[in-house]
């Protein structure tokens, strides 16, 4: 039996390593893991080749879909690639459940137009534009009006590297984000500031919609705490009320495996900022070696949400 990871080629040279790992961790299975570029899945379908069940490892929520219509078993499923590989819509669909950074979607062609604007008059725009939640309305306004400064991000982007300060230079913020729906979000007061104060924020690493682990991840020279652009990474204790609002988020949506941002405000609390649907593991190795997700996500697939032969 197979099990399939597709990735874009891009992402296969990428990860092999991480490839590695699954089909290392399989072996108790019997199952075999192979790596499949998602140009060549139409042809396989096609020619009728069933795996025992899929992880979508490209971006790509039409892939989920299609291995679902196929009556694949698909990690993650189409509604969770559809709704966390989109920063705005991820953020609309969560905010009833958990305070959220509050969000503006706009068209790519609204770029030049939004860069041309004050930080001051971004906050008007939020009032007229948008759509407060009906259980975090105070603190979404109170995260707006204390803003003093915006943060602009390409709705598909990852890692952040398409994520810039409205401060930025300008041309700096197109060639990074030109061609890309984009998001418009206050800076969070916890975040870097010109007093240096550390950027922090959270990744929550869930399987089977239960917490797996959570690092922090933090910055004292940028607002951008990922760890791919050079930020410091430890493992992270849950309080009790932490992990509310985690759950809080898992009772909106069925995940495989997926990671969940939060970003930590000046006041120490959690406020939802993303969910990477194709999320990485390589902070959690290096900072906690002893948790083996890969090995746990291959239980739960294989074990608990596989039909029994």
């Amino acid at each position: 039996m197979k099990l399939w990871m597709i990735y874009d080629r891009e992402g296969m040279e990428r990860n092999a390593s991480y490839i590695q790992m699954y089909r290392e961790r399989s072996r108790i299975y019997e199952i075999q893991v192979e790596p499949v570029l998602a140009e060549t899945l139409p042809r396989r379908l096609r020619n009728g080749e069933m795996p025992v069940c899929a992880l979508v490892r490209a971006i790509c929520p039409e892939i989920n879909q299609r291995l679902e219509q196929a009556k694949i078993p698909v990690f993650n499923s189409y509604q969770v690639s559809y709704v966390c590989n989109h920063k705005g819509r991820t953020l609309e669909y969560f905010k009833d459940r958990a305070l959220s950074v509050p969000s503006l979607t706009f068209s790519g062609k609204d770029l030049t137009d939004i860069l041309s604007k004050k930080p001051g008059e971004f906050v008007d725009m939020f009032e007229k534009q948008f759509c407060y939640s009906n259980s975090f309305e105070q603190e979404e306004r109170e995260l707006i009006c204390r803003a003093s400064e915006f943060v602009i991000k390409a709705v598909d982007g990852h890692g952040g590297t398409q994520v810039f300060s409205i401060g930025e230079e300008k041309r700096k913020v197109l060639d990074g984000i030109s061609g890309h729906d984009f998001v418009l979000q206050p800076m969070i007061g916890g975040g870097f500031s010109t007093e240096g104060r550390l950027s922090r924020d959270v990744r929550v690493y869930v399987v089977g919609n239960k917490i797996f682990a959570a690092v922090m991840r933090s910055s004292s020279g940028d607002f951008r705490a990922n760890f791919s652009l050079g930020g410091e990474v430890c493992r992270y204790d849950l309080s009790s009320q932490e992990v509310c609002i985690v759950k809080a988020v898992l009772d909106g949506m069925e995940f495989g495996m997926a990671g969940i941002d939060f970003i930590v405000d000046d006041r120490g609390g959690l406020i939802l900022n993303e969910i990477e649907d194709v999320a990485g593991a390589r902070m959690l190795y290096q900072c906690a070696p002893e948790l083996d997700i890969v090995r746990e996500y291959l239980r739960y697939i294989l074990e608990e949400k596989l039909p029994r032969s």
